[in-house]
């Protein structure tokens, strides 16, 4: 793909962002009473990034296979990180993904570790964890999920497990969005 297909497709992607219907993708909502407490003594930006860290949790694990958004979370993203991501096919590798296992997963619940904003306040990692539900799979993918967690438990339908993600936000025209992420094994 070239590059000014890959531009036109990241712009149809940034003009074809819907919000979702129940509002947990928004940056500019009110917070909702869960992780209220999480913001109280913090800063606006920690505010605004830990709300947004948290919506993209919400995107990535909220999802079914019967009606996926292989990019539910494209609107959180930076353009850069977007560009990377239409390069490398992930809403087609995402929907792939959860189609062929059959996944229903749940967000439960997020734990901030640490989030480190930089002087000139343009830039922040943030480190969290995120708990997750996959309410139904096929047999092959919580064999496969197991074979990642090196724990004793063993993951199937209804256990929540956690994933550490460490994200890299960046101010774009005043916004926080995510420019990168990273995220660890699975643990029970």
């Amino acid at each position: 793909m070239n590059k000014l297909n890959i531009i036109k497709k990241a712009l149809a992607v940034i003009q074809g962002s819907l919000p979702v219907s129940d509002r947990t993708i928004n940056n500019n909502c009110s917070q909702d009473v869960t992780g209220a407490a999480d913001l109280m003594d913090d800063t606006t930006d920690e505010q605004v990034i830990k709300r947004l860290s948290r919506d993209f949790a919400k995107a990535l694990t909220d999802r079914d296979f019967e009606r996926l958004d292989g990019r539910a979370e494209y609107h959180l993203y930076t353009v850069d990180h977007l560009i990377e991501l239409i390069k490398n096919n992930d809403e087609q590798n995402t929907i792939k993904l959860f189609n062929e296992n059959k996944i229903k997963s749940k967000y439960e619940d997020c734990e901030f570790l640490s989030i480190t904003i930089s002087a000139d306040q343009e830039q922040a990692v943030l480190v969290y964890n995120v708990r997750t539900t996959v309410l139904s799979a096929d047999d092959k993918y919580f064999k496969e999920l197991n074979k990642k967690n090196n724990k004793k438990n063993r993951i199937s339908a209804g256990t929540p497990f956690s994933t550490t993600y460490t994200l890299l936000v960046k101010t774009v025209k005043g916004t926080w969005k995510i420019d990168k992420f990273e995220a660890s094994k699975e643990n029970i």
